[in-house]
C-alpha cells in the first residue's frame, strides 16, 4: 500500500476528523475503521475524532486508542468537529457504487462545503467509485472528487472515474489489505470468543447472507437453504455480517435453519472484525467461504481460505480481478450447481 504509506508520512494529520458510515455494525465498514485507526495510531497521530453511529458499542468492534467519538446523528456535534479539525478523512468503502443512497449524497455535499467554504483538507483513502452507481451517485462522486485534496483509489475503475473529475488521484488497494501486518497479539481475546462461539471440528463451509435492497432482489438466500438441505453430511456455519439487532429478519431466518438442519451453526457479527481474519487463518485448512460481501471475500483470501468468486456489484468484480479469481459468478447467474461444484472441490482436498 505504497500510496497510503506515502500519504501518512507526507501529511500532518493532527486535528483529523474521520467520517464514514461507521458504527452501524456493517462488517466492512467496521473493518475499514479498525485498520485506519490502527494506521493513524501507529503513525503517532494523537488528535483524532471519529464519527460513529453508536458510541456505546465502539469497544465491541474496536480497540480504543483514546480517540474522541462524535455521534453521527448529532449533526451539531459533527459540524463543530468539522470546524475544529483541519483534516477530514473518508476512510475507505465503495461509497459511490450500487449501494449509493441519500446519506452518501449528503456526506459528499458536506465534503464539498468543508473544502471550499471551511478551507479544510479533504482526503479520500482507499475509496471506490463504480460504473454501477446511479445518477445520484455520479453527482455525489463529482462533489466528493472536486472537494478532495487527495484521493487514494482502491482499484482501476475508481481511479479512472475520479480522474475525470480531478488529477489528485493515486492508485492503491483497499485498506483491509493491511490486515496481515496488524499484530495478532492485540486480538487474542476477540479470537478466543469467536472460537468459543463457532466449533470447527473438520471440513466446514462458512456461508454469509446479505441484506439486499429492493432493486438488488435475488434468490441467493433460497439457494443457500436448498444447498444446505441437500447436503446434510457437510458442516456449515451461516453468518450475518451485521449484528442481529440490525438485521432481525435475517437472524430469524438463520435461527430457523439451525432448528431444521442439525449440521448448521449460526452467528452474527458482534466482535472486533480483525478476529474473523485470525479465525479464518487459524482454521484455513478446514474452511471454505461462500458469500457476496467484498470484505469477507478479501479477508478469506488474505487468510488463505478458498472462496466462491461471487459478485453482486462492480466493486466486488474489481476485487475478484485483483485476486485473479477464476471464473467470477454474477449473483444473478448463481445456480445450485455452482455451490455444489465449489463444495465438492473443497471436500475432495481431503481433511485438513
Amino acid at each position: 500500500m505504497k500510496s497510503l504509506k506515502v500519504f501518512l508520512k507526507k501529511h500532518n494529520l493532527e486535528q483529523t476528523l474521520v467520517i464514514g458510515y461507521y458504527g452501524g455494525g456493517n462488517y466492512g465498514d467496521e473493518l475499514l475503521l479498525e485498520v485506519l485507526a490502527t494506521m493513524l495510531h501507529e503513525a503517532e497521530v494523537e488528535d483524532v475524532t471519529i464519527t460513529y453511529q453508536q458510541p456505546k458499542n465502539y469497544r465491541t468492534f474496536h480497540r480504543d486508542f483514546g480517540y474522541k467519538l462524535v455521534r453521527m446523528s448529532d449533526k451539531i456535534g459533527v459540524l463543530k468537529s468539522m470546524r475544529a479539525n483541519q483534516n477530514i478523512i473518508v476512510g475507505g468503502g465503495g461509497l459511490w457504487g450500487l449501494d449509493m443512497n441519500l446519506n452518501i449524497f449528503f456526506l459528499s455535499l458536506m465534503l464539498f462545503i468543508a473544502r471550499f467554504f471551511l478551507k479544510k483538507n479533504v482526503f479520500l483513502l482507499g475509496v471506490g467509485y463504480y460504473d454501477s452507481t446511479s445518477w445520484l451517485g455520479r453527482i455525489s462522486a463529482f462533489l466528493a472528487g472536486k472537494a478532495a485534496t487527495e484521493i487514494v483509489a482502491r482499484d482501476k475503475q475508481t481511479q479512472a472515474n475520479f480522474e475525470r473529475i480531478t488529477p489528485n488521484v493515486t492508485l492503491d488497494d483497499d485498506l483491509a489489505w493491511e490486515l496481515p501486518k496488524l499484530s495478532a497479539n492485540h486480538y487474542q481475546d476477540d479470537l478466543a470468543e469467536l472460537n468459543k462461539s463457532i466449533q470447527i471440528t473438520g471440513k466446514t463451509l462458512f456461508i454469509t447472507l446479505r441484506r439486499f435492497r429492493p432493486h438488488q432482489k435475488n434468490n441467493y438466500a433460497q439457494m443457500i437453504e436448498t444447498f444446505i438441505m441437500n447436503n446434510p453430511e457437510r458442516q456449515v456455519v451461516v453468518s450475518l455480517m451485521e449484528p442481529k439487532t440490525v438485521d432481525p429478519a435475517g437472524y430469524q431466518l438463520i435461527r430457523s435453519w439451525r432448528k431444521k438442519y442439525k449440521h448448521v451453526q449460526i452467528t452474527d457479527f458482534a466482535y472486533n472484525p480483525v478476529a474473523l481474519y485470525l479465525f479464518f487463518r487459524m482454521h484455513r485448512k478446514n474452511l471454505a467461504f461462500m458469500g457476496p460481501q467484498f470484505h469477507v471475500i478479501l479477508v478469506a483470501s488474505l487468510a488463505g481460505v478458498p472462496f466462491l468468486p461471487l459478485s453482486y456489484d462492480n466493486k466486488v468484480s474489481q476485487l475478484l480481478e485483483q485476486l485473479e479469481a477464476d471464473k467470477p459468478i454474477a449473483i444473478g447467474a448463481l445456480r445450485i450447481p455452482h455451490l455444489r461444484t465449489f463444495a465438492d472441490q473443497f471436500y475432495q482436498q481431503g481433511e485438513g
